[in-house]
């Protein structure tokens, strides 16, 4: 099995296992990353959080249990840049290949020759202007994304995530955080670690300039090439069909745009965990 990061759209910022949401919706779920559409849904104000996912590791002792972590966030100041970013991409997909510099022409060494045929050229003004002239090399084009698919993808996260909303995200990290750590404060640290590229996420989007043109051709940049902060926080996005291509490796840094409510871990709410918790009283 797959470890993975999780999110899920929910009523309230849990500050314990047993805190549920009066609502909680799957989002998405992803294998051994958390994709750069993950962190900026989360930028909006987020704070550590109890874990909904477990509330300790396999192998405790049921009164030594690892307090584990999630990051909570206000759901609508992630969202809001959610949708200025898919405005940015949407605009770099939709662009005309950009024409790249035309190479110099080539000049061809000159022939070797005889005495007496240079003596004809100095006296023959018409034999220059005679002469074929120069190919002009034609201009390469390169396309702005090469996307077909990713305005579709595009679309569909609005239309997800427009359907799932609530007042609050849940960002779980447990399954790749334990792949590494297995004691509590390093647990902890992990989880802190990534609430900070979530607030880097957010702090890249809203250094983007508000024209869009110029948004656009700086995003394309700072995903090819590796920015100053906080536009490093796009290096290694790409912005076309491969945007999600981890597993053929075209991309190592996942965009994210994969949804459904149906995740591996179906979270109960408050209803459905009182009743569970009743009827493990009564057994």
């Amino acid at each position: 099995m797959a470890n993975r990061s999780y999110l899920y759209s929910l009523s309230n910022r849990p500050t314990s296992y047993a805190d549920r949401p009066e609502t909680i919706s799957g989002v998405s779920e992803w294998n051994y990353d958390v994709p750069f559409m993950y962190r900026l849904l989360m930028s909006g104000d987020p704070q550590l959080c109890a874990s909904l996912i477990s509330d300790g590791l396999d192998d405790d002792e049921s009164d030594e249990k690892v307090k584990l972590y999630a990051i909570g966030s206000r759901f609508e100041p992630g969202f809001a840049r959610v949708r200025r970013f898919i405005e940015i991409v949407r605009f770099l997909a939709t662009q005309a290949p950009v024409p790249s510099p035309a190479a110099p022409p080539v000049v061809a060494a000159p022939k070797a020759t005889s005495f007496i045929d240079q003596l004809k050229n100095w006296f023959s003004p018409s034999a220059a202007s005679n002469a074929p002239p120069a190919a002009a090399a034609p201009a390469a084009t390169t396309r702005a994304t090469g996307s077909t698919q990713l305005p579709g993808w595009l679309d569909d996260t609005l239309a997800f995530l427009e359907a799932h909303r609530d007042t609050h995200l849940l960002l779980e990290t447990v399954e790749l955080d334990t792949m590494s750590e297995s004691e509590e404060a390093p647990l902890r640290a992990c989880v802190e670690q990534e609430l900070a590229r979530c607030q880097q996420a957010g702090a890249a989007l809203d250094a983007l300039p508000q024209d869009i043109a110029v948004a656009a051709q700086l995003l394309r940049e700072a995903g090819a090439t590796k920015q100053a902060a906080p536009l490093d926080a796009f290096f290694g996005l790409r912005f076309d069909d491969d945007c999600d291509s981890t597993r053929s490796r075209a991309t190592e840094y996942p965009l994210g745009l994969q949804w459904s409510e149906v995740l591996y871990f179906g979270l109960f709410n408050r209803a459905e965990f009182e009743a569970a918790t009743r009827g493990d009283a009564a057994a």
